[in-house]
């Protein structure tokens, strides 16, 4: 059976919607930057790594390349969802100390982490120091986002 749509319904105009403001992020993007720098850093260290080694695939068995490997591949995992809860947290308008605090402690642990995997041979104190940035990071980052969606 069809039904024939009355012609008001076809010639109504759409409601005038009231213009979203403008997203901005001011903060996030310079860390992101800085961020950016590092990995590709580390993304050419593993590159060198595998034309010393030839090795396409793997470690080939060399313990420091993996700790390379590993770095990168941390960093990879660890970094997006970061930079994701601050972004958010800046778009909902968290204070900016808040911002810089989840952005700084996010760079300096990746710096830390980094550099206790790709150089040196077992800087443990590093490497859990830049862990422990890195979550708290994500933790203020996370807080800041509920935060915010909780007093609006």
């Amino acid at each position: 059976m069809l039904v024939a749509l009355e012609a008001p319904i076809l010639n109504r105009r759409p409601k005038r919607v009231p213009a979203m403001p403008a997203i901005s992020l001011s903060i996030t993007p310079v860390y992101a930057a800085l961020l950016a720098f590092l990995y590709v850093s580390l993304t050419f260290a593993v590159i060198k790594g595998r034309y010393r080694l030839r090795v396409s695939l793997g470690d080939g068995g060399d313990d420091r390349f993996n700790r390379l490997i590993r770095g990168h591949g941390n960093f990879s995992e660890y970094v997006p969802k970061s930079l994701l809860l601050m972004a958010f947290a800046e778009i909902g308008g968290a204070p900016i100390i808040v911002i810089h605090t989840a952005a700084l402690l996010l760079l300096l642990g990746r710096l830390l982490h980094a550099y206790a995997l790709a150089l040196t041979s077992k800087n443990l104190m590093a490497r859990k120091a830049g862990m422990m940035m890195t979550i708290a990071s994500i933790i203020v980052g996370a807080i800041s986002c509920l935060s915010t969606y909780l007093s609006a």
